[in-house]
């Protein structure tokens, strides 16, 4: 007889997802932000959800461990988020503080000129969550 185990995984996420609007390419995004807000990202390996859908990812990490990710929502082949096609890029960000400094920090994207639309999306509703989790391979 066969015994089946299930995992539930019911924890709440720790990161926060902003969803970006803007017609320019990543790397410019990037640095619009790292001038304006006083970051530091850096291009990471592209994140991988499958074996043809590839999308571009910067991060930063603070002193203070506050981490940054963007990714793009779409490749040649797909949206890292079907449900939300018209959603150019994703921020993620790690923040024992998000809730205090949340509306600065919006406010602040919202004044780059080349950012049409930010808002926080409710990661509850999102189907494909699991696709904002990361396996990076430390050596």
């Amino acid at each position: 007889m066969k015994t089946r185990l299930t995992l539930d995984c019911s924890g709440e996420l720790d990161f926060a997802v902003l969803a970006i609007n803007s017609h320019i390419k990543a790397y410019k995004l990037c640095w619009n932000i790292n001038k304006l807000l006083k970051l530091n990202f850096e291009k990471k390996k592209d994140h991988r959800i499958k074996e043809e859908l590839w999308f571009a990812r910067y991060m930063y990490v603070c002193d203070d461990d506050v981490e940054y990710t963007l990714l793009a929502n779409h490749s040649k082949k797909g949206c890292l988020i079907p449900s939300q096609k018209s959603v150019n890029f994703f921020l993620l960000i790690k923040n024992d503080y998000w809730q205090q400094e949340k509306t600065e920090f919006i406010s602040k994207l919202r004044e780059i000129k080349d950012i049409l639309l930010v808002f926080e999306l409710d990661t509850k509703l999102i189907k494909h969550i699991d696709r904002f989790i990361f396996n990076d391979k430390k050596n």
